[in-house]
C-alpha cells in the first residue's frame, strides 16, 4: 500500500513539473472557459484592432467621362460688335495669359480710341490754362475766380480721361478699328467657334473656350434608384482605359436633378492626382465605395475561423489580454472582407490577423 501511494505521488509531481515547464516556454497557456493567452514572443505576430463600422468593400461601377470643372473653363466672347478678321489659336494649343486669341474689326473700337485721344488733348489744354491762371494770381494780375474756374475744368477733364481710358482698355492692343482679344488665363484651347469674316456681337456665344488642365474631374451618371448609395460614398476609383491607369478620387457632389428621359443623375468625382496625359472627354469607369450601414461591421477574412465545418469564430481580447473565442454569424464576402451579422459589438478588440496562432485547431480560414 505504501508503494502504491509513493507511485501516485511521483506521477502527480511529474505532471506538475511538465505543466509548469510548458507554461514557461510554450507559446500558449489556456485558461478556463476556453480563453487563450499567448506568450509575448507570439503576440508580436498578431494584429489586434477594435471593431468599427467600416467601408463596404463592394463597389458600384458606372461609366463616365473626364471634363473641365465649371470654374476651370473660360469662355471668351467678343467685347464689341464687329467682324472677325484673324484667328490666332486652334484646339489643343497651350496658351499663356495675355496671348492673342483672335482679332476683330469694329467701328465701336475706333470711337473709343478717338474719344480717348480727345480726352487726353482736353486734359493737356485744361492743365495749361490752369498753370497760366496760377502764375497770374501769383503775380497779382489774375483773378481768383478765373483761377478757380480753370481748376474745376481741369478736374473735369481728368475725370473724362479716366473714363475714356477704362473704356479704351476693353479694346486691348491694336490700332484703328482693330482689337486683339487676349486670353485672361493660362490653359489649353478647348474649342474655337470663331471663323474669319463672321459678324459678332458683345455677349454672344463664346468664340474661344480655354480649359485649365489642373481643373479636370469626372462626370458619371447613376440610375435614380442608386443615388442614395452614391451619396454615401466615401471614396472612388477611376479607371481610364485609354491611359491604362486607375486613379483614386472621391465623390464631390451629385446633380440636383435627373435627366427626364434617361432617369439618370450626374455625379462628380474629384481626382486626388492626375497624369499629364489626362484630357477632357476620355471615357472612364468609376467605382464608388459607400460607407457601411449603421451598426454594420466588416472584418478581414483572416479574422474569422471555420470550426467543425460550419461554425465561425473570432478571438476577442479581454481587458486582461486573454483571447476569448466568440461565435459569429457572417454574411457576404467582398474584397477580402466579410460582413458580421451577429456576435460582435463596435469597440471590441478582435484578432484581425494571426488568429491561427491563437487557435491552431481551426480547420481552415474563411
Amino acid at each position: 500500500m505504501a508503494l502504491v501511494s509513493l507511485a501516485l505521488c511521483v506521477i502527480a509531481a511529474c505532471g506538475k513539473d511538465e505543466s509548469q515547464t510548458r507554461g514557461a516556454t510554450g507559446s500558449t497557456a489556456k485558461g478556463g472557459g476556453g480563453t487563450v493567452q499567448l506568450a509575448d514572443a507570439s503576440r508580436k505576430f498578431l494584429v489586434i484592432e477594435p471593431v468599427s463600422a467600416s467601408e463596404n468593400p463592394q463597389g458600384r461601377s458606372y461609366f463616365g467621362r473626364t471634363a473641365f470643372r465649371p470654374k476651370a473653363l473660360s469662355a471668351m466672347t467678343a467685347p464689341f460688335a464687329g467682324r472677325v478678321v484673324a484667328i490666332e489659336v486652334e484646339p489643343g494649343q497651350k496658351v499663356k495669359s495675355g496671348a492673342t486669341l483672335f482679332t476683330i474689326e469694329s467701328a465701336d473700337v475706333l470711337g473709343l480710341r478717338t474719344t480717348l485721344a480727345q480726352a487726353r488733348l482736353k486734359v493737356r489744354t485744361a492743365e495749361e490754362v490752369l498753370a497760366r491762371q496760377n502764375e497770374m494770381v501769383k503775380k497779382g494780375v489774375g483773378l481768383e475766380v478765373e483761377r478757380f474756374d480753370a481748376e474745376m475744368k481741369a478736374r473735369e477733364a481728368r475725370g473724362e480721361l479716366e473714363r475714356a481710358e477704362r473704356n479704351a482698355a476693353l479694346a486691348g492692343g491694336g490700332q484703328g478699328t482693330k482689337v486683339n482679344v487676349r486670353s485672361q488665363v493660362d490653359g489649353v484651347i478647348v474649342s474655337v467657334k470663331a471663323t474669319p469674316g463672321a459678324m459678332v456681337q458683345p455677349g454672344g456665344e463664346p468664340l474661344v473656350e480655354i480649359g485649365d488642365p489642373t481643373g479636370l474631374w469626372v462626370v458619371a451618371d447613376v440610375p435614380e434608384g442608386e443615388v442614395a448609395q452614391v451619396a454615401k460614398a466615401t471614396k472612388a476609383e477611376v479607371t481610364i482605359s485609354a491611359l491604362n491607369v486607375t486613379l483614386p478620387g472621391r465623390v464631390a457632389g451629385i446633380a440636383p436633378r435627373s435627366d427626364a428621359e434617361t432617369r439618370r443623375t450626374p455625379f462628380y468625382v474629384e481626382l486626388e492626382s492626375a497624369p499629364e496625359e489626362l484630357r477632357a472627354g476620355l471615357l472612364v469607369r468609376v467605382t464608388v465605395f459607400g460607407a457601411s450601414a449603421e451598426g454594420e461591421l466588416w472584418l478581414p477574412v483572416t479574422a474569422v475561423l471555420l470550426k467543425d465545418g460550419s461554425r465561425r469564430i473570432v478571438y476577442v481580447e479581454d481587458k486582461t489580454g486573454r483571447f476569448i473565442p466568440r461565435e459569429v454569424e457572417v454574411g457576404d464576402e467582398r474584397g477580402g472582407r466579410v460582413r458580421v451579422l451577429k456576435g460582435l459589438a463596435p469597440g471590441e478588440r478582435v484578432v484581425m490577423r494571426g488568429a491561427l496562432l491563437v487557435d491552431r485547431e481551426a480547420e481552415q480560414l474563411l
